[in-house]
């Protein structure tokens, strides 16, 4: 398993890796850039296909890697992979309104749920919930996949932070599936891995191309996908090296960052009495940067605080699954002020987490 794992990453790493100047050169060609305008950090055009590599990437090693006799179990989540790739794709070069967005990402939720059955069907008792009926199984897993889906393509404003802080969740991940010989997720996470990191190569400030609608989307899915199967086989599977008491408690805190940050700016937008999916800059990643941040910075402080949140869940874990949700709170706030407390401005001091 060692040496297959090794071959998911390598391989991942290095199609990522050698195809992103070729769509670089290409972009330039084309001249298919992302726009700098009076929202984006960047001052200059940029390519936005960074996605297109990542997708080739994690395909070719799932693919190429993955044993015949287990193959099915991803077949489907290889599906919906084409699917949000077409339909990112499509919307970095032509740009597609959120509806039909939204219509094809519940569309590639139901694929997965009803040829694959991976779906949320019970909440082990966190907040009190137990079992749900297959309307609300359906219903649950929906929102969690379109939910986590669009979390990661907003955090994607910044260089490097959506794939750190996709990294930091896939390598919880992997430690957990290869611990527990779950080898096809720990390949899906390790292939994840490796293309974010070739990525992360040209994606340093000055970046040289950003992962665009096609990458955030195909990480969100991907993400989701992998925390659901973490959740029911923490519950399902009876022979487990290592195991959580409180699974969905841990995969909140898996993606705390992405995930908090979509449900704050959402709530801010309709306090605002303006639509939850207008675009602004009130992100954390935002508010880090007029504190005096650079991208770099700013991206690594939310990586910090997302490792941090897992840290705390997984220790908290052994104790109460009760305090791991509200103990997450208590993490981005403290991180997040005194990393960045001897660059805050006056005017930002006061800003609401």
């Amino acid at each position: 398993m060692i040496i297959t794992s090794i071959l998911y990453l390598i391989a991942s790493f290095v199609i990522t890796y050698i195809t992103i100047p070729i769509l670089i050169k290409f972009a330039e060609s084309t001249q298919l850039y992302a726009q700098a305008n009076h929202r984006t950090s960047h001052k200059t055009p940029v390519p936005s296909l960074g996605g297109i590599a990542l997708f080739m990437g994690i395909c070719f090693s799932s693919l190429f890697f993955t044993p015949n006799e287990s193959f099915s179990s991803i077949q489907y989540l290889l599906v919906t992979q084409f699917i949000i790739f077409f339909l990112g794709l499509k919307d970095d070069i032509f740009v597609l309104s959120a509806r039909k967005k939204l219509l094809v990402q519940i569309i590639c939720a139901q694929i997965i749920i009803f040829y694959s059955g991976v779906k949320i069907d019970n909440f082990y008792n966190v907040l009190g919930i137990g079992t749900l009926n297959e309307v609300e199984a359906n219903i649950f897993t929906t929102l969690t996949f379109v939910g986590l889906i669009n979390a990661f393509n907003l955090i994607d404003g910044i260089n490097w932070l959506a794939g750190l802080v996709s990294i930091s969740s896939c390598l919880f991940l992997a430690t957990w599936f290869g611990i527990n010989n779950f080898k096809v997720e720990l390949g899906v996470s390790l292939s994840l891995i490796g293309s974010l990191i070739a990525f992360l190569r040209f994606n340093k400030t000055p970046a040289k191309i950003f992962m665009g609608d096609t990458g955030s989307l195909l990480i969100g899915l991907t993400i989701s996908y992998l925390l659901i199967r973490f959740i029911n086989l923490n519950h399902k599977e009876t022979n487990l090296v290592f195991s959580f008491r409180s699974a969905p408690s841990i995969a909140v805190a898996v993606v705390f960052i992405p995930l908090l940050d979509t449900l704050r700016v959402m709530f801010l937008r309709i306090l605002k009495k303006q639509s939850p999916f207008t675009p602004d800059q009130n992100h954390l990643h935002h508010i880090l940067l007029k504190k005096g941040l650079s991208h770099i910075q700013a991206a690594l402080v939310l990586f910090a605080i997302n490792c941090g949140c897992i840290i705390t869940a997984v220790i908290l874990n052994q104790i109460t699954g009760k305090i791991i949700i509200p103990a997450m709170f208590i993490v981005l706030y403290t991180f997040f002020n005194l990393i960045t407390f001897n660059r805050m401005s006056k005017k930002y001091l006061n800003v609401t987490i």
